[in-house]
């Protein structure tokens, strides 16, 4: 089993802000895996890099910024 989610195009994400999760898609994903976009269900589309300290993605790769999950089952779709 890897050691994180591997992200691929059109996967259902989950957005953890402060208080709120809210889901998401894959719309597009730096050659290098480390960097994706994401559109959220409002419309709203953020950018998540890949953070060298947690191996989560966060926004601008920092720790105090809103977290990518992936749903359970979402890279099998």
């Amino acid at each position: 089993m890897p050691l994180r989610a591997m992200p691929t195009l059109g996967a259902r994400v989950l957005i953890d802000h402060l208080g709120v999760t809210v889901p998401g898609t894959v719309s597009s994903i730096a050659p290098d895996g480390r960097r994706l976009e994401v559109v959220a269900e409002d419309g709203s589309t953020l950018t998540f890099s890949l953070n060298r300290a947690t191996a989560t993605f966060t926004v601008d790769g920092l720790q105090t910024t809103p977290r990518l999950r992936f749903e359970p089952g979402a890279a099998e779709s």
